[in-house]
């Protein structure tokens, strides 16, 4: 299975800004999607690293943002044990995949000063009780932090509460 890189502009984003301030939530503190602090670089490149201070690899397909808290920067993924079906661009079929097999649903923790994966922990294991419309991804919800507990939603997969150091609660 091909493997994600965590490198969107985002993730440069959170490392620059958040040196300074918490992101706990979809769109930052105020859901605003505005942060704090030094200036933003304009151009990034993920194929010549300009402006990206590090990239890590994290298997799966997620639409969710990632969230930051301190020097951890939270994400999720689903890993499909079958083919990808991943589909991109403008088309007319909103029939969801034809097989959704089973998943692998993780919430990972990524050292936000050099990208290094802290923990990685299995929020659940199994096939999906509801089939994904093929552009989208079972870890399409944004987990959210208030620096005490981590709350990732997995759709009809469930709720999952942990604290910042990966034990699930």
């Amino acid at each position: 299975m091909k493997r994600l890189t965590v490198s969107i502009a985002l993730l440069a984003f959170a490392c620059s800004t958040a040196l300074a301030q918490n992101w706990p939530q979809f769109r930052g503190p105020s859901a605003t999607g505005v942060a704090e602090g030094s200036p933003q670089p304009v151009k990034f490149d993920a194929s010549t690293q300009q402006n990206v201070r590090w990239k890590t690899a994290i298997p799966g397909l997620s639409h969710s943002s990632p969230v930051v808290w301190g020097n951890k920067v939270f994400v999720m993924t689903a890993v499909s044990s079958g083919t990808d079906e991943k589909k991109f661009g403008l088309y007319g079929d909103v029939k969801p995949v034809k097989e959704d097999p089973k998943h692998t649903y993780k919430v990972y923790a990524v050292d936000k000063r050099d990208g290094k994966i802290l923990w990685e922990r299995i929020a659940f294991e199994g096939i999906p009780k509801i089939k994904r419309h093929p552009k989208s991804s079972h870890a399409a919800s944004t987990p959210v932090t208030d620096g005490k507990y981590l709350i990732a939603l997995f759709g009809s997969e469930g709720l999952f509460a942990y604290d910042l150091n990966g034990k699930q609660l």
